[in-house]
């Protein structure tokens, strides 16, 4: 039986310049419906920050809320997931922005790694304590128009002391997201002068999952976008494209991903979740 599909609340607007370093996408929920939504959140091997001024956004894992916007506050981070059963809920007339980081801009903007998000969320001021003083103008903003609210949370930002990685941590994570994920990792290695074991420790310290998760991620979600945008289209034909030896590969991994195949997943798409990790690879 086909589930009542969610309301389509989630909007893309375009990236400040100044955040543009830091941040991929931004996608905004400004509804007057009541929504009471619960989502199954998989991974895009991205980070996000969410600023709830509207309604209330919940973080979900194995069964335990981990934040709740009613309680903790209004801002909040997302890690990534990795084997753990992960949920978000949506309820009331919700408000809400959310930055997709750049695969390190969390740790560039907010000092905080992606090991310490991994699988949880939690107020950014909480992780990294030195944040609050500069987060007091978001906690204080009274009844602001979305554009306003955009610009605050830009200039908040932008304006936080940054801090570096690596060039080469930087160039092998531009080199594997430029082909999605279809790399041979042993080859990156090598070409880029690393010491092996040191830059999967680096890497997974700053983005939270391994170099091979991270590359699985990104392949998985830019079939998953390809589904999307030809409505299933030529399943052997995504497999090729995006790196998988052949359709039963394509097929096997994708099952263990989003636990459906392909067709079955593409049968009851929720949408919300493919704002997220469907269209994370536009």
């Amino acid at each position: 039986m086909t589930k009542t599909s969610n309301p389509d609340i989630y909007r893309p607007i375009d990236v400040p310049e100044s955040l543009k370093p830091y941040v991929r996408r931004i996608l905004i929920a400004d509804s007057t419906e009541q929504v009471d939504m619960l989502i199954d959140v998989c991974a895009t091997g991205y980070h996000y920050l969410g600023w709830v001024w509207r309604g209330r956004w919940q973080g979900i894992v194995n069964g335990e809320t981990r934040f709740d916007s009613d309680i903790d506050g209004p801002i909040h981070l997302s890690g990534q997931v990795n084997k753990s059963e992960i949920s978000a809920g949506f309820q009331r007339d919700l408000g809400q922005i959310f930055l997709e980081f750049s695969a390190l801009g969390h740790f560039q903007l907010l000092g905080i790694t992606g090991a310490k998000m991994l699988e949880d969320a939690a107020a950014p001021h909480v992780l990294n304590p030195g944040l609050k003083p500069h987060l007091e103008k978001i906690f204080g903003a009274g009844e602001l128009p979305v554009s306003a609210r955009m610009a605050l949370l830009a200039d908040v930002l932008s304006r936080l002391p940054k801090h570096v990685v690596s060039d080469k941590i930087v160039t092998a994570v531009e080199r594997i997201e430029a082909v999605d994920g279809d790399i041979r990792l042993a080859d990156l290695v090598d070409e880029l002068g690393l010491a092996e074991r040191q830059f999967r420790t680096d890497f997974k310290t700053l983005i939270g999952l391994t170099p091979k998760a991270f590359c699985k991620v990104l392949q998985i979600n830019q079939a998953l976008n390809q589904l999307l945008a030809s409505n299933g289209g030529d399943l052997a034909g995504v497999a090729a494209e995006t790196g998988f030896s052949d359709q039963a590969h394509f097929t096997r991994a994708f099952r263990d991903f989003l636990g459906k195949t392909p067709r079955g997943y593409l049968k009851n798409v929720e949408i919300t979740l493919a704002r997220f990790a469907g269209q994370s690879r536009q």
